[in-house]
Order: structure tokens, then C-alpha cells, then sequence
């Protein structure tokens, strides 16, 4: 049974990115010349962030950190559980090409992979709870299995590297959202449509996404397959995109939106952040609703 609570509890990576911009084309194996930003990052922060700019009661749980960050957490009215009481070090680096797209990720991310005590969490009932795979296997299965009865699940790939982490936990997740990549590396399949027929046989009440650039996009609910096309952008910066592609999907869910507006205005609100369109959320959100319409959308039955 799927809950569709008001609260939103965010639950893995939070952490410095730094954002590496190739000024022009690039030479392997020599020095090139670049731009560099750096934010605040990690998937469930994002998720997070975003859905505290829509105005939403969120939480987010993490290892712990600084002042300055939790300062910043306030600032965006985000609630903050650590996860330890040491400052653990990590961090995330993005390589984009003059181009804003992405030519490698590197992530220093071990210190996640502590098997934490989940004791810190209280008991969720009727929550959203949105997770990446950036913590231990022993953990997210721990916090799956201890949630997923009362509350929705809600898990982003996060990384082909990290999707096996739930391999074997199909049946108890509610919402799946993947890249293709994630896609073949949980299931073993080489073709979208592979994959995600075989995620449907594991669990047939589950939503489904998985997302192929600015190829088409193929998803899953209530035993019908939908796929779209993303609109054209311009890139600025493609690093995130997924994310809060999932932080709208999750948003607008709760808000009961028939599902093919679901994909159409999550999909957009993707896009939008990699093109680095900021605005208020009332506008933000107007602009989500104006190109929405542009979209559309081919529904074929499940028949497995």
C-alpha cells in the first residue's frame, strides 16, 4: 500500500560538490584550463533542497556536519538528523564538458558506507521517504525493511556502482527512479524495455522511471508502459538533473496529479535545472505547467 503523507524525509548523501567547468575543448593526459564552482550536494540534499523550495515539510538524514552547513540547512527550512556525532569527510567532483555536460563523476564517498546505528531514526508512519544508495547495504536494506509497511518508498539510482544495493528489495519499494545505466546493472539486461519489464515482474504495483538523456524516457504504473521525449535545452549544467527530476516527481505524487502529468512535469523540472533556470516557486512552478504542454506521451498496456 502506497501512503501519500505530507511530510518528506530525505535520507543519504550530504556534502560538498565541486563543479569543474572545461573551458573549451580538452586534451587527454595534459593540463586543460577551467571554471570551478562549489555548492552545497549530494543526491538526498538535492532532493531535499528542492522540495523545501516547494514549500514542503521536509527532513533530511545524513552523516553529520559543520555549523556553516547546518546553518544553511536552516536558512531553507530543512530539518537536519545526523547520523553520527563525528564529521566524517566526503565529497563529490563533476567533470563537465564547455558543453555542461557531464564527462566523468568522482565520488569519495567510503565514509557512507559505515554501518550506522539507525537508532537516531524514530518510527515514520504515513511519510514520503526518498533514499539514495550512498549508504551501506546493510543500512538501506535495514531502513527499507523497517519502513516500508507504513510509509512510501521512494529510491533514486543514484549510480550503476551502487544500484545492486537493492537488488532484492523490488517487492518492497513503492518508487524507482533510474538512468539506463542503473537500469542494466540491477537487472542484467542490455535494452530499457528489458529492464523494466523485468522490475515489473519483481513488483507490479511499483512506479517506475528510467531516463536516457535527452533520449526517450520509459515508465511504469498500474500495468500500463508510458514513454515521452524530453524537450531541447540548452545545458548548463547537467549535474543534478536526475535528482530533481525526482524531488518533482515525488512532490507532485502527493499531490495526487493524474501519473502522465506526473512524468510530464517531473521530466520538465529536470530539465529545467540543467539549463540553470532559477526563479521564485510560484513562478518556477508556472513555467513547469507552461511547458509540460509540449510534451507528449505514448501509453502501451503491460502484458506480461
Amino acid at each position: 500500500m502506497i501512503h501519500k503523507g505530507k511530510k518528506f524525509v530525505c535520507i543519504g548523501a550530504f556534502h560538498k560538490d565541486y563543479i569543474m567547468h572545461l573551458k573549451g575543448s580538452y586534451y587527454k593526459n595534459r593540463t586543460n584550463p577551467i571554471t570551478q564552482e562549489e555548492n552545497l550536494g549530494g543526491v538526498a540534499y538535492r532532493i531535499a533542497s528542492k522540495l523545501s523550495f516547494l514549500n514542503t515539510n521536509t527532513e533530511l538524514i545524513s552523516l553529520n556536519c559543520d555549523d556553516k552547513y547546518k546553518n544553511e540547512l536552516k536558512k531553507k527550512n530543512i530539518t537536519f538528523i545526523p547520523l553520527t556525532k563525528k564529521i566524517f569527510k566526503r565529497n563529490y567532483t563533476a567533470i563537465l564538458n564547455n558543453k555542461g555536460e557531464m564527462i566523468l563523476g568522482l565520488a569519495n564517498m567510503d565514509n557512507y558506507e559505515n554501518n550506522l546505528s539507525l537508532k537516531i531514526i524514530g518510527s515514520k508512519k504515513n511519510e514520503n521517504i526518498i533514499m539514495d544508495l550512498n549508504l551501506s547495504i546493510k543500512t538501506i536494506k535495514s531502513l527499507i525493511n523497517k519502513f516500508y509497511i507504513k510509509n512510501n518508498i521512494c529510491i533514486i539510482g543514484t549510480s550503476a556502482h551502487k544500484i545492486y544495493k537493492i537488488k532484492n528489495l523490488i517487492k518492497k519499494i513503492h518508487i524507482l527512479i533510474l538512468n539506463k545505466q542503473e537500469s542494466f546493472n540491477l537487472t542484467g539486461k542490455n535494452k530499457i524495455l528489458d529492464s523494466l519489464k523485468y522490475l515489473i515482474e519483481q513488483n507490479k504495483n511499483i512506479k517506475i522511471i528510467i531516463t536516457n538523456g535527452k533520449n526517450t524516457m520509459y515508465s511504469y504504473n498500474n500495468n500500463l508502459i508510458y514513454s515521452c521525449k524530453p524537450i531541447k535545452i540548452n545545458i548548463k549544467n547537467e549535474n543534478g538533473a536526475g535528482d530533481v527530476m525526482g524531488a518533482f516527481f515525488n512532490y507532485y505524487f502527493t499531490k495526487k496529479y493524474d501519473f502522465q502529468e506526473l512524468i510530464k512535469k517531473s521530466m520538465i523540472a529536470g530539465a529545467l535545472q540543467a539549463s540553470g533556470y532559477t526563479s521564485n516557486a510560484k513562478t518556477y512552478l508556472k513555467y513547469v505547467e507552461q511547458l509540460s504542454k509540449r510534451i507528449e506521451i505514448k501509453i502501451t498496456k503491460y502484458n506480461g
